[in-house]
Formats: structure tokens, sequence, C-alpha cells
């Protein structure tokens, strides 16, 4: 089966209406002639949508498209107020932004654990008829009725976040590499587009240093590297991976790293501007040495980008990288 994993959904809240003042007058014994004492309705509940960290996307807005919070309760006698309707509270995971869907207007950047919005505020209560008697009205018979709840349509864009991503044509070897820093066990073949959606990896380098987060995206081809770019915008450093492969000239590497560039740039969100380390894999290849010596110095020049080498199959100089990654996120 396909794997599934939604970073993108629309959907429609409305908060909740307001309740109707009362319409009432005191009836006792010792008062035949009791005066209005309707209460006032309860506000609506309103909507609001906070970041949870247990979350791994947006799948609970797959098939449910349309939430409503709970309307105010209607006054009563004796000046009673109505009780106000429960906030209704979306969880959605930490990274995810939400938007108005017609203007595409940002209302909030949930990027951090329990940060929250208020995307439709819950409508307010009408007034009793006590708030209408006067020298000229003792008694009113009429009342406020409480005002409609707020409908709001919504896109949300969940955004991984990570500190290095991992990108680069398919089956260049990100897969591998990500199993090799950390305990992710993404799908690992000999065939492109294994990966299908991003896998997110830990390194937890020798304390005291912090963790580091890994997202990779699947392999950046024509027609199947937009959708998941976003996931990249989030992170403070790219690693391009590129394969060393036999029969690979100079010029099929350089034309490698400048599609990729051409995608990041297409993309915006700041991807063409971040650091980045140009990976050559798989140095374990027959002639890769002899080609890395070719390449290194003009790559270098050309992009004005760091360039390493390593074997994420053998593990060699995958220890040097990351601590280049390391000193690259201190600088951020």
């Amino acid at each position: 089966m396909k794997p599934v994993f939604i970073d993108e959904a629309d959907i429609v809240v409305e908060s909740g209406s307001g309740g109707g003042g009362s319409v009432h007058f005191r009836r006792a014994r010792f008062l035949p002639k009791g005066g209005p004492d309707g209460g006032d309705g309860g506000r609506g509940g309103g909507v609001v949508l906070y970041a949870r960290e247990n979350l791994s996307d947006l799948s609970n807005y797959l098939h449910k498209k349309f939430f409503k919070a709970q309307a105010g309760a209607p006054g009563g006698g004796n000046r009673q107020h109505g009780k106000d309707g429960a906030n209704l509270r979306l969880a959605v995971p930490v990274g995810t932004q939400v938007y108005e869907a017609q203007t595409l207007e940002l209302l909030a950047d949930l990027d951090t654990p329990g940060a929250e919005v208020t995307v439709a505020t819950g409508g307010k209560g009408g007034k009793g008829n006590v708030h209408y008697k006067s020298s000229v009205r003792q008694a009113p018979r009429f009342a406020q009725k409480g005002l409609p709840g707020n409908r709001v349509s919504l896109r949300l864009i969940y955004k991984l976040k990570a500190d290095a991503g991992l990108v680069g044509p398919p089956n260049a070897g990100k897969s591998l590499l990500l199993s090799r820093v950390s305990a992710a066990t993404p799908k690992v073949a000999d065939y492109p587009f294994t990966t299908l959606v991003p896998q997110l990896g830990v390194y937890q380098p020798p304390p005291p240093a912090d963790p580091l987060t890994f997202v990779e995206i699947p392999g950046i081809a024509a027609g199947k590297e937009g959708r998941f770019l976003k996931h990249l915008e989030r992170t403070k450093v790219l690693l391009v991976l590129l394969e060393l492969a036999e029969g690979k000239t100079k010029e099929d590497l350089l034309s490698e790293l400048g599609n990729v560039e051409s995608v990041l740039a297409a993309h915006g969100g700041g991807l063409a501007g971040k650091r980045k380390i140009v990976v050559l894999n798989k140095a374990d290849k027959a002639g890769a040495r002899e080609l890395l010596e070719i390449l290194r110095e003009e790559m270098a020049e050309r992009a004005g980008l760091r360039v390493v080498t390593l074997s994420a199959k053998t593990g060699e100089g995958i220890d040097a990288l990351l601590q280049l990654v390391e000193g690259f996120c201190k600088l951020v």
C-alpha cells in the first residue's frame, strides 16, 4: 500500500452562536407587579487551533472537513446568565501554518509545542429584557437575539521541523545515509524513488551537544519534486547528495547539481539562499577517487559550496560530515 502522508488540508470552522436573551418577569406571592428579570444569553464557543507534539501529519483532517463549536445557552429568569459555549480546540502537528483559504493570508505559524491561535470568535450572547426597562416601558416583552458565529475557511500546511535536509536526484543514497546517522529505518533499495514521503531521523552526538534532526525528501525529478520541498524550508543547512557512479562524468554531476539548485530556486521559501553542502556519495565505487579530484575544486568554485565525499555504504566520511553539519547549525 502506498504510504499516506497528509501535509495539506482545507477545512471549514464555525464558532458557536450566542444564546438569546430571556423575556421573563418576576412572579412571586408578594410581588403582584414584578418587573422584567430576563437574563443574558451566553457567548458562543470559539475555535482554537493548537500545536501538539505527538502528531505526525494532518491526517485527522483528511475526511472530516467541517468543525463547529458549541453555541451559548439562552438566558433565564431571575437574571440568570446563559452558559457560555465551550471552545472547540483542534490539534495540529508542530510546524503547521494556518492560512485563510481564499486570500492565503497567513494567520499563524504554530511552530512551537503549545502554540495556538483563535481562528473564529464565538457570537456574543443577547441581552435579556431586564436591560430594556425604562420609565416609559415598564414591561418590555422582547429581548435581544444572540449573534451568529463566524464561519472561516482555512488551509493548513504542515512543514516538518529539522536541522538538516537531504535532497538530490533519485538513487543518490539519501535513505542509506539517513539510516546511518540516525535510528530511522527508511526503505533502501537499488532503484529510484524508494522514498515516497518525507522521512525524519535524529542524530545524537556525544554530550553535551544537542541532537540534530535530519529530514529526507523524495528524489528530485520532473513531476516528483514540488510537493515535498516545503519540508526543507525550516532547515538550517541542506545536504545535496550526488552519486559518484561508475561511468558518470564531471559534466553529469555538474548538471545534476544545477538541476537541484534550479528546482530549489523555483520553489522559493528561502531554499536558494540556504547554506548547502554538496555530498559526493558512493566514494567506494570504482573510479570515484579520480573523478572526485577533478570535481572538488571546480564544483566549489562554480557553486560557492562546501564539497565533501563519503560512502554511505561503508561509513567512510560520515563522521566528518556530521561535524560539518553541527558547525553549520551553530551558525544559524
